[in-house]
């Protein structure tokens, strides 16, 4: 009597990639900006006791729940300095709230309470049932940045705040009363944007030592804009769009668990005009696994088990997904399609061990 156990294991690699063909360098750079909209505190919006005013901008047709970013201004700015960066983010799909300080001269620990403050903000938006994203925040998926003074903020906050997913540090300035080695020392992901001659903030002094201080087994990463200074990271349109595609990038593999995004922010296949001097990043993408997001939520149930000649399939979404069954050598020995309720026949191979490949979820097959 032949019987077949069957086991699920972890899916197979060279699968799981298969999906990142579609994110491209291209795709990336060629987009269809989505429309805009905007929540501000006399609409609604909560008024954070750490912070004064805030405009959050978000994209109108976006159905799935979205993830969230706050960004502060630096020294003696206000919010509508970083409502570039805002609004450029919120047309590729994300929440992006700007914020300003009590007080324009805070410093940057002040700054980083204001964004702790501002991400709380967020996660009440999605509970207020007035508000157009009433239950449409992702409050466990939201990120910081700033400029300046707000950078090293952003940077602060990920210390104080664990919850912190990722930040977003645009030429970034931290005083002498700050201990870079201690206070940087966070595990939150960070992309670290500077001009290579900045005068305000001068990358050996600020960006760079950003950069070194965080520890080295924090995804992390530099790009440093060629000829840029203080002010030039604020648009991320430099570089033709260079800047703000890398920083979406960023965001798409920290916010949204998206990691066919590393292999070009590693490589700095987003630099295409040479914009940037400088590209140091600690990424390693062979470490990484692919978000699958088609079939995340298809759950999969093979019975009878043990089994004879046959088992039958069923999963929870109605479709039909390939199949591919490997024997221990890596050879197919038997492929086709198969839909939920149908049955794949066994009978004709012998006892030994194989891999059934469904969709992109490996199942280990024994056969006696």
């Amino acid at each position: 009597m032949k019987i077949t156990f069957l086991i699920i294991i972890l899916a197979l690699a060279q699968n799981a990639f298969a999906q990142c063909d579609s994110i491209t360098v291209k795709n990336v750079t060629y987009y269809t900006p989505l429309s805009l909209d905007s929540i501000v505190e006399s609409q609604g919006l909560r008024n954070g006791p750490d912070y004064q005013g805030a405009t959050l901008f978000f994209p109108v047709n976006e159905n799935n729940t979205m993830k969230s970013i706050v960004l502060v201004p630096g020294y003696q700015a206000t919010q509508t300095s970083v409502t570039s960066w805002a609004r450029y983010l919120a047309s590729r799909g994300f929440i992006a709230m700007t914020i300003g300080t009590n007080l324009l001269g805070d410093n940057p620990t002040l700054r980083a309470t204001a964004l702790i403050d501002g991400m709380e903000t967020i996660r009440k938006e999605n509970n207020r049932t007035a508000s157009p994203l009433f239950g449409r925040i992702d409050t466990n998926s939201i990120g910081v940045g700033g400029w300046s003074m707000g950078g090293g903020g952003a940077q602060l906050s990920a210390k104080m705040d664990t919850r912190v997913k990722v930040i977003l540090a645009i030429a970034p300035w931290l005083g002498r009363d700050i201990n870079f080695i201690s206070d940087l020392n966070h595990s939150t992901p960070v992309i670290i944007i500077s001009g290579q001659d900045d005068a305000i903030a001068p990358p050996e002094l600020h960006s760079d030592i950003h950069y070194t201080s965080t520890p080295n087994s924090t995804n992390k990463l530099l790009i440093e804009i060629s000829g840029g200074n203080h002010f030039t990271p604020l648009n991320p349109s430099t570089g033709k769009g260079d800047i703000g595609n890398t920083a979406y990038a960023w965001l798409k593999m920290y916010l949204e668990n998206d990691d066919c995004y590393c292999k070009m922010l590693k490589s700095d296949s987003l630099n295409q005009h040479s914009s940037t001097s400088k590209h140091l990043t600690t990424l390693d993408c062979s470490t990484l696994t692919v978000k699958n997001t088609e079939y995340s939520s298809l759950n999969v149930r093979l019975f009878p088990n043990p089994v004879l000649d046959e088992f039958t399939v069923e999963f929870s979404n109605p479709r039909q997904l390939d199949y591919i069954i490997y024997d221990l050598l890596g050879h197919q020995v038997k492929n086709g399609k198969v839909s939920s309720g149908k049955t794949i026949t066994m009978g004709d191979l012998p006892s030994n061990l194989y891999f059934l490949v469904l969709g992109q979820q490996a199942y280990k097959l024994l056969k006696n």
